[in-house]
């Protein structure tokens, strides 16, 4: 079988885009039958390779599938489902969505470090233009806002770039070294690690993330903030790996617990949702990064790669799901929200589930994810960063439950926009449903013995 079958896929998908493009009258709704059936074969292929057991099979010189790959992969294409799902049918829009995914599918089967790169830029690129054309509305504030993304993504790829010159220069290897390795290439392993951080929102590389989920559509939002982000943890594993003794991921643990403090901190003061949601998925990001901390203190094992993965995965949920509720929804502040319940109740209940999933309710999944993170932090004896992520968890309820206030304890203070998308309000209730049937996890895989 074709162990890059899901990547295959994806570049197919992308061809058949760009040749859509080429017909004089192209179809739209070729487009978005394309759009979403290219992430779908590829999660089919991808659990056909897990039926298989071809794991662990190196494809020399650039490729390399593990079983931590193949599951990043699955995550990355379900978080990338409600984009396919609300494609436009635009044929560019569509093979830059295809793009992006296959990118971040190339860097999870990476194996050396040229084939990071590749698919580092390989999934950035298209993201930029996506961001510029996608949506409707506010064209220059995308136009600025991609711009802004560019110039972010070449200074974190220009540093991948240096860390990996300085890193061969120094161990003579593109790939993993054993045993100590000197201070010339601690610097490169740095500097790819920057690079990986700043992918992901880490403070004090964040400045460009509020901007961009701010200005894009809250569907493409909703992609950068899990498929992306997803990616950019698997970066950062990635390059850990590279050496047992580095010394940066030694300050993994101090930098996840900052930007989970920023975050959740900055969202308090946020009036505008979609800038609210975009200061949220920056305090996730601190807790991914505290866990890829723990991951590597506790020398990489499975309870710690169990713990991020499902924390990916509930957020692919929480995070498409309350992006999605903007689109569904048509509201743009907290003003609007308020007494909401009253006139779309079921929306408003899913949009509830979701925000309580993410401030780590039980019994829903983010309540778990959060647990399963920190309790791996607990166990690496990471005890300060894991008390400020607690305390961070904490004040981030100011802002969900604030949500759930608004929409269901205020009266409404004016006319209600107009209703949104209908296709998006199916998948917001979707996604509800999927928090919570997270949430119920260890019953149904406790037989498995996984979280013992």
């Amino acid at each position: 079988m074709n162990l890059l079958a899901p990547q295959a896929v994806l570049a197919a998908g992308v061809v058949g885009a760009l040749g859509l493009g080429l017909r004089r009258r192209s179809s739209g709704a070729a487009a978005r039958v394309l759009a979403l059936a290219a992430p779908l074969i590829a999660l089919l292929a991808l659990c056909r390779l897990l039926a298989s057991g071809s794991t662990g099979a190196p494809l020399p010189p650039l490729i390399h599938l593990d079983l931590k790959g193949l599951y990043w992969q699955a995550a990355i294409y379900l978080g990338a489902l409600p984009l396919a799902v609300l494609s436009s049918g635009d044929d560019v829009e569509t093979a830059l969505f295809l793009g992006a995914t296959l990118g971040m599918g190339l860097l999870a089967a990476a194996a050396t470090l040229p084939m990071l790169f590749v698919g580092l830029e390989f999934m950035s690129l298209p993201a930029y233009l996506l961001v510029a054309r996608a949506g409707e509305g506010n064209a220059r504030g995308r136009l600025e806002a991609a711009v802004k993304y560019f110039f972010a993504g070449a200074f974190a790829g220009a540093m991948f770039l240096l860390g990996m010159s300085l890193y061969y220069a120094a161990t003579g290897s593109l790939a993993a070294v054993a045993g100590p390795i000197g201070p010339e290439a601690q610097a490169g392993l740095a500097l790819m690690g920057a690079a990986a951080l700043f992918k992901a929102g880490s403070v004090p590389l964040h400045w460009w993330l509020p901007d961009v989920y701010e200005a894009s559509s809250p569907e493409v939002a909703g992609f950068l903030s899990t498929s992306m982000k997803a990616a950019a943890v698997l970066f950062l594993m990635r390059i850990v790996a590279l050496a047992p003794q580095a010394e940066f991921a030694s300050a993994l643990p101090a930098l996840g617990a900052l930007t989970t403090l920023v975050g959740a901190i900055l969202a308090l003061r946020q009036k505008r949702l979609q800038r609210l949601l975009a200061y949220s998925s920056l305090a996730h990001a601190g807790l991914l990064i505290l866990g890829v901390g723990a991951w590597a203190a506790l020398g990489r094992g499975p309870q710690a790669t169990l713990a991020l993965l499902f924390y990916v995965v509930a957020y692919a949920f929480m995070s498409n799901g309350v992006f999605l509720f903007l689109k569904a929804s048509g509201l743009e502040t907290r003003e609007q929200l308020r007494g909401y319940a009253a006139r779309r109740p079921w929306l408003a209940a899913a949009f509830a589930v979701l925000l309580l999933s993410l401030g780590g309710i039980p019994p829903t999944g983010g309540f778990l994810a959060k647990f399963l993170v920190l309790w791996q932090a607990v166990r690496a004896s990471l005890w300060g960063p894991a008390l400020v992520a607690a305390l961070a968890a904490l004040a981030s309820l100011g802002y969900y439950l604030g949500l759930v206030r608004d929409a269901y304890f205020e009266e409404p203070a004016g006319a209600a926009p107009a209703e949104g998308c209908k296709t998006a309000a199916l998948v917001v209730g979707l996604c509800a449903l999927g928090a919570l049937l997270l949430g119920a996890a260890p019953l149904l895989m406790g037989g498995l013995g996984v979280w013992r």
